[in-house]
């Protein structure tokens, strides 16, 4: 069956303000996934203020949950700028320094096309399901129910 003219066009990398955008191995996914390896670890450091006598569950209060989400939000885009770098193979300091939120989510939303990811979630829709329906969860993950 012959391709269309827009799937022809998705194998070859595009340039999108100043980012390469094209298609990326396996290998890539796995080598970016790794940068947020050290998330939860530096999430806490940043909530406890190194302190010995801290304990997380105490933060998990309504009068914390502000300090919570304040305190995730100072700690993202550090590991969200380190994982697109790797993922987009593009220097992080472009990412902090060149680009605008706006043309980031561009350069996302082309690089999610190009890679055909909306297709590869909907194939692990299934696979997550049975998943974690072995594993005893009842109840949908975010993930899967979308």
């Amino acid at each position: 069956m012959a391709k269309s003219n827009e799937e022809k066009s998705l194998g070859k990398a595009i340039n999108l303000h100043g980012v390469e955008i094209r298609k990326m191995p396996c290998g890539k996914y796995f080598e970016a996934l790794q940068t947020l390896k050290d998330l939860p670890e530096d999430f806490i450091k940043e909530l406890s203020d190194n302190k010995e006598d801290f304990k997380l569950s105490e933060m998990f209060t309504l009068e914390n949950i502000m300090n919570l989400i304040t305190q995730l939000i100072i700690v993202a885009p550090k590991f969200l700028f380190k994982f697109l770098s790797k993922l987009l193979d593009i220097d992080k300091k472009y990412i902090e320094n060149e680009l605008s939120p706006t043309e980031l989510l561009e350069i996302c939303k082309k690089f999610w096309e190009i890679n055909n990811l909306e297709s590869f979630f909907a194939q692990m829709k299934p696979i997550v399901q049975k998943a974690t329906a072995l594993i005893g969860f009842k109840e949908q993950s975010q993930f899967v129910s979308k």
